[in-house]
């Protein structure tokens, strides 16, 4: 029969998470997620390093919620390295400092290897939403920042008050992050639900079947319609079942 039959290539990925979505989720859903991915935009077309990603925005619309999902689970690409490149700042040497990794800038924080410059993972994916409200700069989503001598001075101010840019993008984040979470959750225990429930069923059909064949008895009535009384032993036997057994009963 294969020759009838066109075989459609297999979409996988081996890529690693590291992310504030809860490490069950993150197994149950990171398959699929980055086989979708690459599916849809080719193995490995979405760089983990900063420099080099394409603008988020230069995503068709159809896509770019898929895009971001990828990115989210990914979590920010914090490369952590024996030596940082060093930078003459006037008569002193800088380099970044790993420990601007830590909170409260754990979850959004980027670095570029390549290009020896820091980024924002929450703005990259959702500041296009927000530039007509306010002015966005673009140091922590396309050009980097790389002034170490005024680092942390610089990241303070990047984050900015409440309702800065910079966080309705890191809410917008985490919203996306927990609504995947939350998704994944239901629809896990609806899986183990439905599961359980087949099981019931199946034991259940499996008991009457067997007393039907012990005693030679036919299984199917004259008219099984939901209208009519009497359908058949093995209706009316597994319904007679489920009178002594609640469980059976719920699911029959």
């Amino acid at each position: 029969m294969d020759k009838f039959f066109i075989k459609k290539p297999r979409c996988s990925s081996d890529l690693s998470v590291s992310s504030h979505v809860a490490p069950e989720t993150q197994r149950e859903t990171i398959t699929s997620s980055f086989s979708n991915v690459d599916c849809i935009l080719g193995v490995g077309s979405l760089k983990r390093d900063s420099e080099e990603r394409k603008p988020i925005f230069k995503y068709d619309s159809n896509i770019r919620d898929v895009v971001r999902r990828h990115y989210i689970l990914m979590g920010p690409y914090q490369p952590k390295l024996r030596v940082y490149p060093k930078t003459t700042f006037e008569t002193s040497n800088r380099q970044f400092n790993p420990e601007w990794f830590n909170a409260p800038n754990s979850t959004w924080l980027e670095y570029s290897i390549d290009d020896d410059v820091i980024f924002c993972l929450c703005c990259y994916l959702f500041k296009n939403e927000f530039e007509s409200r306010g002015n966005a700069r673009k140091s922590f989503t396309q050009d980097g920042f790389k002034n170490w001598n005024h680092g942390l001075e610089r990241i303070r101010l990047h984050v900015g008050e409440v309702n800065n840019i910079h966080n309705k993008c890191l809410n917008r984040m985490l919203d996306f992050a927990n609504q995947r979470q939350s998704i994944q959750s239901s629809l896990h225990k609806q899986s183990e639900k439905i599961k359980s429930d087949y099981r019931i069923r199946l034991n259940a059909s499996i008991n009457v079947v067997r007393f039907l064949l012990r005693n030679g008895l036919t299984f199917r009535g004259h008219d099984e319609s939901e209208d009519f009384d009497y359908k058949g032993f093995f209706l009316e036997l597994l319904k007679f079942h489920g009178v002594n057994r609640p469980d059976v009963e719920n699911v029959i």
